[in-house]
C-alpha cells in the first residue's frame, strides 16, 4: 500500500485536476482513512476500494461508486468491512454468497424445472423425453399459476391448500404432481446450498413438511389397480381384434390400434415399449424369430421371442409399414412418428370385457394367460420383463435366450388364437367345444 495518504473529500474524489484520470490501467490514491482507497481506471470509473488482511491474506474490496456513495459513508463502511476481516470473515466470500442467495431467491419454478431436466441424472443417465414432458406439463398446467413464482416463497400453507384444493378432483394424479414438485424443490435446495452444507432457501422442503406421517395432509390413498380382461372373455376380444385389423375392412389407423392392442396382449409389453417398437428390431426370418424392446420401463433392455400368432400379426403389420417410417405401429400424423395410444379401440374392448381396460390391463391379461398355461413363474418374470429380486432369479433363472422362452411364448399364442376360435364359432352358432389349460 502507498506510503501516501490523502484528505480525500467529496469534491476532490470527483476532480480531475486533484486526482486525474491514467492513461492506461488504474491508480488507487489511498485516504487518511485505513484501508480506505479511492480507485480511479482509465475508463473513467471512481470508486471507493476498502483493503486489508483476512486469514493471512491481503483482500481488496470494492464498495461503491463514488456517485452513489459519499466519503464520509465510504469510510464507516470501511471499518465495518476491515472489523469483520479482523474476525476472520473475508467479505469477498460474503459478497458471493449474497449474490447467490439473491440469485436463489428469485429462482422461479419454471427455471428450476428446466434446469431439472436438462441436467438431472439418474443411476442410468440423462431423464427421458416423456419424464421431461412429464415434468413440463406438471410446471406448465398442474401448478401453472406457481410456474413463474420464486420457488424460495412457496410455502407449507401453499402446499396444503393446493393439495386439498387439486385432491377434490383427481386424487392419484395429485399425488403424482405433488411428488414431482418435491423432487424440483428438493433440487433447487441443493442447487443453491452453500459450501458447508446449509440451505440458503427452503431449509425444508414444503412439501415433505405439509404431506406426511402427523402432517396437515395425508397423501390420497391409491388403491393397487387390478383390471384385466376375463379370461371367459379373452376369445371375443381376440376375435374383436382380428376383424379390426384386416385391411381389407378397415382404415389404416384401425388396423394399426387393433394390432398394437394385440402386440400388447401376446407380449405383455407396456404401451410405452410397444408402441415405439422399429423394424429393425424384428427379426421376424430369424431361426428363432424375436424382437426388440431397447427402452423399457425398468432400463432393462430385452429380446424376446415372437410366437407364431404373434408372427401373423408382425407379418401383417410388415406388409402395411409406411414409407419413410420405420415403427411399427406408425402414426398418420404428429410429430413422434408411431401410435402412442390406441384408445379408441380400448374402449371398444372394454365394452367386451366389462370393465375399464387401459393398456397396462393387457399386461395383467397377458400373465393370468401365462399362469392358466402353466408357464413357471420365473418364465413369466422373464418374458413380462420383470426384474429378479431373489437370489435363484438373480442368479440362475437369468438366461437372455430367446429360444428358451419360445415354448411357453407358443403356448401363450395358442390358447388366446383358441380362444378367438372358439368365440368366433359361438358367434356364429356353432357348437365348438373351449380349450382347457
Amino acid at each position: 500500500m502507498s506510503a501516501k495518504k490523502y484528505s480525500i473529500t467529496n469534491t476532490a474524489a470527483a476532480s480531475e485536476t486533484k486526482f486525474p484520470t491514467p492513461e492506461s490501467g488504474q491508480v488507487i490514491y489511498w485516504d487518511k482513512t485505513p484501508g480506505l482507497g479511492l480507485r480511479i481506471t482509465s475508463a473513467g470509473s471512481r470508486s471507493w476500494i476498502v483493503q486489508g488482511r483476512v486469514n493471512n491474506k491481503s483482500r481488496r474490496f470494492t464498495l461503491a461508486p463514488i456517485a452513489e456513495m459519499p466519503h464520509t459513508e465510504a469510510r464507516e463502511e470501511a471499518a465495518k468491512v476491515r472489523a469483520m476481516m479482523r474476525k476472520g470473515i473475508d467479505p469477498l466470500v460474503e459478497k458471493k454468497k449474497r449474490q447467490q442467495e439473491d440469485l436463489a431467491q428469485g429462482e422461479t419454478l419454471r427455471q428450476v424445472m428446466e434446469d431439472y431436466v436438462t441436467h438431472k441424472k439418474t443411476s442410468n443417465g440423462p431423464l427421458r423425453p416423456s419424464t421431461k414432458a412429464d415434468y413440463r406439463y406438471c410446471v406448465e398446467h398442474t401448478f401453472a399459476d406457481w410456474a413463474d413464482k420464486p420457488v424460495a416463497t412457496i410455502s407449507r400453507d401453499d402446499v396444503v391448500l393446493k393439495f386439498r384444493e387439486l385432491s377434490k378432483a383427481a386424487p392419484i394424479q395429485t399425488n403424482q404432481s405433488f411428488r414431482y414438485l418435491k423432487a424440483l424443490l428438493n433440487w433447487a435446495r441443493e442447487k443453491h446450498a452453500a459450501a458447508d452444507g446449509t440451505y440458503t432457501i427452503l431449509p425444508v422442503n414444503p412439501v415433505s413438511m405439509a404431506i406426511r406421517k402427523g402432517g396437515l395432509v395425508q397423501w390420497n390413498p391409491e388403491k393397487a389397480r387390478d383390471s384385466r380382461i376375463p379370461k371367459t372373455k379373452i376369445g371375443a376380444v381376440w376375435a374383436m381384434l382380428e376383424e379390426y385389423g384386416n385391411p381389407d375392412h378397415h382404415r389404416a389407423t384401425t388396423c394399426t390400434s387393433a394390432d398394437l392392442i394385440a402386440f400388447m396382449l401376446l407380449t405383455g409389453a407396456r404401451v410405452s415399449e410397444a408402441s415405439m417398437l422399429i423394424w429393425d428390431r424384428v427379426k421376424l426370418d430369424a431361426d428363432i424369430p424375436t424382437f426388440h424392446l431397447a427402452e423399457t420401463k425398468n432400463h432393462n433392455p430385452v429380446t424376446l421371442p415372437i410366437s407364431d400368432a404373434l408372427h401373423a400379426v408382425l407379418t401383417r403389420r410388415f406388409e402395411a409399414r409406411l414409407k419413410g417410417n420405420d415403427h411399427v405401429f406408425p402414426a398418420m400424423r404428429g410429430k413422434a412418428g408411431y401410435m402412442k395410444d390406441p384408445r379408441a379401440l380400448l374402449t371398444k374392448v372394454s365394452e367386451i370385457a366389462g370393465e375399464h381396460i387401459h393398456p397396462h390391463a393387457l399386461r395383467r391379461t397377458f400373465l393370468d394367460v401365462a399362469q392358466v398355461v402353466g408357464v413357471d413363474s420365473d418364465q413369466r418374470r422373464q418374458l413380462s420383463n420383470h426384474l429378479a429380486s431373489d437370489i435363484h432369479g438373480i442368479n440362475y433363472e437369468n438366461n437372455p435366450d430367446p429360444s428358451l422362452l419360445m415354448p411357453a411364448a407358443q403356448k401363450i399364442g395358442e390358447w388366446i388364437t383358441r380362444q378367438g376360435s372358439v368365440a368366433r364359432a359361438a358367434a356364429q352358432g356353432e357348437n365348438v367345444v373351449p380349450m382347457k389349460a
